[in-house]
């Protein structure tokens, strides 16, 4: 049949609806005004004033049913009429037989073939024709009685019912309430949410929205959170500000506005001595409807509490906090003979709203770290304690120092940091977690210590990176993505990655140093604690180094050592 396509269809008449067209107009113009309609011939006669001819009749054919023109059973017959023997044979049976005679019943049979795109004999017409598949009866499927619509970025159970708790509290007029979720559990996300849904409904868009945090890691965190969720949810323009080291300063009067500022940025113009200075941060205060503030358990330190209380306006601003530690220090908790500590001039600070995880249920959960850890959300802890069986003596000061300031003093740490002993087995456990190519970050005693573990992976072959406050910010990405593609092994470092860092590749923590500060336990804890249904690990190994000072409890403990100031 590939012949008789060839020669017949394609090199006598040319384009793939020519041959079709050319049948048609040969059917005369009594069975061509047959197929349109006699009465539409006779009105567009009448209303344009002018006849129609074989090609006019085609054209009109081809405009009332496009390329369903077969669909229609009278035009298909009329073109099967025109067709050689050979041709209405080929689609009658798919047998090519040049010489083909068609008896009576087959022809009978000819005009009797349904059409659709399940025939074959439709195929083959369109085959002769040389037309596609588009002539062909469109598919159609009938829409589903019942579908689920799945939005493109969503939160988890777990998440959305805390983002519904704080727009819950804020509709019913709390002006102050805290977010006490793990590191690893959504709390920017989870807020982010919350303020969008409140934003959307009740806010006056004529003021501001300001997120605050101490790092640059968080409020760029705070920024690519919030642009992903407006992009989606978002129900107008609105003005996002990076307002930190040396990002310009935005004009605050416009309003509408979501403005990520680092405590510091904003301090140094609330101390200012600049009039213009006074001017754009009272500007600020006079349009601020929310302020988040990030690491919350950090507010009621001096320069941040000035910060936060010189934006609030009563009866205006909402004030939202997130942590994982809603508490000061583990000290402040325990001094029984205090009546009135840190932890709790912080919950009252945050009126002693507290908005944590639940169960499925909605009830409160005794353990929601292990609640998370059950659903795959955050990984299981296993902890490893080390000896390292190095005696230190602190002297009067020392012990005046930790008594006062409840922080290991640096001269201890520099002591621990030049012991070669526990060096040798910091890097003994590094080399043991690499059996197992394990990604680890180590906490480590001071800058200088951080340096020379550095130093002394690379010289046995473990690939590290040292990361500190004084490494340049193109040292430090760089770093970060190749640790995150696992390219570098280690990454130690010295007060840098506790917060506002995420790599879910992380399965292994060393904890070199000793803390009295339970927070920064809790967070350095964190970084590992990514579990496999946000892209982390089913299991982290947490190395502890141990020597004859302060030890602190499980993470579930950690988590849940503050409650007791929020009832």
């Amino acid at each position: 049949m590939s012949s008789l396509h060839c020669t017949e269809s394609v090199a006598i008449y040319g384009d793939k609806v020519s041959r079709i067209k050319t049948i048609l107009k040969q059917l005369g113009m009594p069975n061509l005004i047959g197929l349109y309609g006699e009465q539409n011939v006779e009105s567009i006669t009448n209303i344009l004033h002018e006849g129609v001819n074989e090609i006019k009749l085609v054209e009109l054919l081809f405009i009332k049913y496009g390329k369903q023109i077969l669909s229609n059973k009278s035009v298909r017959l009329a073109v099967l009429t025109k067709l050689s023997e050979r041709e209405k044979g080929y689609i009658l049976d798919g047998r090519d037989e040049p010489s083909r005679e068609l008896s009576r019943e087959e022809l009978e049979c000819l005009t009797k073939l349904r059409w659709g795109r399940k025939q074959k004999s439709s195929s083959r017409l369109l085959f002769v024709l040389d037309l596609d598949d588009e002539y062909l009866p469109s598919t159609y499927e009938q829409p589903l009685s019942k579908e689920i619509i799945s939005p493109n970025t969503y939160l988890f159970p777990h998440q959305r019912r805390v983002k519904d708790d704080v727009t819950r509290l804020l509709i019913n007029g709390q002006d102050r309430l805290l977010v006490h979720m793990p590191t690893g559990a959504g709390k920017t996300r989870t807020v982010i949410e919350a303020i969008i849904d409140y934003w959307k409904a009740y806010s006056n868009r004529a003021t501001n929205i300001i997120w605050l945090a101490h790092s640059e890691e968080l409020c760029e965190q705070a920024v690519e959170t919030f642009k992903v969720l407006w992009e989606v949810r978002g129900d107008q323009d609105i003005n996002l500000y990076r307002f930190w080291s040396n990002h310009d300063v935005p004009d605050f009067s416009v309003g509408n506005s979501f403005i990520v500022a680092s405590f510091q940025k904003l301090y140094s113009m609330i101390s200012s001595s600049d009039n213009h200075s006074f001017q754009e941060v009272n500007s600020l205060k006079r349009t601020c409807n929310f302020i988040i503030v990030d690491e919350a358990h950090k507010a009621i330190a001096p320069t941040y509490k000035i910060c936060i209380s010189y934006l609030f306006n009563e009866n205006l601003t909402k004030l939202v906090g997130l942590t994982a530690t809603p508490g000061r220090s583990k000290d402040d908790m325990d001094n029984a003979g205090l009546s009135y500590t840190g932890t709790d001039e912080l919950a009252e600070f945050f009126g002693r709203n507290k908005v944590s995880i639940t169960n499925d249920s909605g009830d409160g959960i005794e353990d929601p770290i292990g609640f998370l850890q059950g659903k795959g959300f955050l990984s299981s802890i296993k902890r490893k304690k080390v000896r390292t069986n190095v005696e230190i003596e602190l002297s009067e000061k020392e012990r005046e120092f930790v008594a006062n300031f409840l922080e290991i003093p640096k001269s201890i740490l520099n002591k621990l940091a030049k012991d070669d002993s526990r060096n040798a087995l910091i890097l003994s456990e590094v080399a043991s977690l690499r059996l197992d190519q394990k990604q680890i970050i180590i906490f480590a005693l001071s800058v200088e210590h951080a340096h020379l573990i550095t130093e002394l992976l690379n010289l046995k072959g473990i690939t590290a990176r040292c990361i500190d406050g004084k490494t340049s910010p193109s040292d430090r990405v760089n770093s970060i993505v190749k640790y995150k593609q696992n390219e570098i092994s280690v990454l130690v470092n010295y007060g840098v990655l506790t917060t506002g860092f995420d790599a879910p590749n992380t399965n292994a923590i060393i904890i070199t140093r000793p803390t009295a500060s339970l927070v920064l336990y809790s967070q350095m804890i964190g970084r590992g604690i990514r579990g496999p249904k946000v892209g982390g690990n089913l299991e982290c190994n947490l190395i502890d180094l141990e020597d004859n000072l302060l030890g602190f409890p499980s993470e579930q403990q950690a988590f849940n050592y503050f409650n007791s100031a929020w009832k």
